[in-house]
């Protein structure tokens, strides 16, 4: 019997954001495509942590690009506060998986931390939050779509311990 590839899996992040009023659209919710772009902010602040910027990604000819997302709104988000929490896995060095779940921004850290680490389910599919995502990027090389490798001192840096 033959096993899969393992599956890499890093430790929960979670980023809070103030979702200003020109964020939610007129019915006093958060505009459903603004979902995605804090899914991205929260994304990017988690790389930015681990000194994998953009420019960095250009330094090496290999930036991250979002082919496909999977997206389930559950509750609204209004303005005011939000936590995201964010977690990566990767089965390979072409791929890289960021699942997110939207949290009560009124939740202190601990309870937001405590929240998700209870959660039996991966992100995407925790319950209890106001939306759930799972995107997939894959490495590709600046100004073709060709596919690349993930970088292997970003990849530890994400997944570390």
């Amino acid at each position: 019997m033959t096993r899969g590839p393992e599956i890499r899996q890093s430790r929960i992040y979670l980023e809070r954001f103030e979702i200003p009023f020109d964020d939610i659209d007129a019915g006093g919710v958060l505009y459903n495509a603004h979902y995605l772009k804090y899914c991205d902010r929260a994304r990017n602040a988690i790389f930015a942590k681990a000194n994998w910027t953009w420019d960095r990604m250009v330094a090496n000819r290999c930036v991250l690009a979002v082919v496909s997302v999977e997206a389930e709104y559950r509750r609204a988000v209004r303005q005011g506060a939000v936590w995201i929490a964010t977690q990566f896995s990767s089965d390979s060095d072409r791929r890289l998986f960021s699942s997110h779940a939207f949290l009560p921004g009124e939740l202190t850290e601990s309870d937001a931390q405590t929240q998700t680490l209870a959660n039996k389910f991966p992100l995407e599919k925790m319950r209890g939050v106001h939306f759930r995502s799972k995107f997939k990027l894959i490495p590709v090389a600046v100004g073709d779509f060709v596919p690349g490798s993930l970088d292997s001192a970003f990849a530890d840096a994400i997944f570390e311990k």
